[in-house]
C-alpha cells in the first residue's frame, strides 16, 4: 500500500516539473514558427516543401498551452507533496 502512495506521490511530482519545463521552453518559444514531427512527416510523404500558415487558433495556442503548463505544473508538484504527505498519517 505505502509502495502504491510513494508510486502515485512521485509520478504526480514527476508529471510537475515535466509541465514546468515545457512550459517555461514553450515560453521562451512561442513566437517561433515551428511544426510538429507529424506534420513534417505528412508533409514529407506529400511532398510538399512548406507548411500551411499558422491560423489565428495556432498563434493562440502558442501562448494558452505554455501558460496553462505554468499554472498546472506548480499545482501537481503540491499535489504529489500533499500525497506524499498522507505517509506520515
Amino acid at each position: 500500500m505505502e509502495g502504491e502512495i510513494i508510486l502515485k506521490g512521485g509520478g504526480v511530482i514527476g508529471f510537475g516539473a515535466l509541465f514546468l519545463w515545457l512550459g517555461f521552453t514553450g515560453w521562451k518559444a512561442r513566437r517561433e514558427e515551428r511544426i510538429n514531427l507529424i506534420e513534417k512527416a505528412i508533409l514529407e510523404v506529400a511532398g510538399e516543401d512548406e507548411p500551411l500558415p499558422l491560423s489565428r487558433l495556432d498563434r493562440a495556442m502558442a501562448y494558452i498551452q505554455p501558460i496553462l503548463m505554468l499554472i498546472f505544473g506548480p499545482l501537481m508538484i503540491l499535489t504529489g507533496i500533499a500525497i506524499l504527505g498522507l505517509l506520515g498519517d
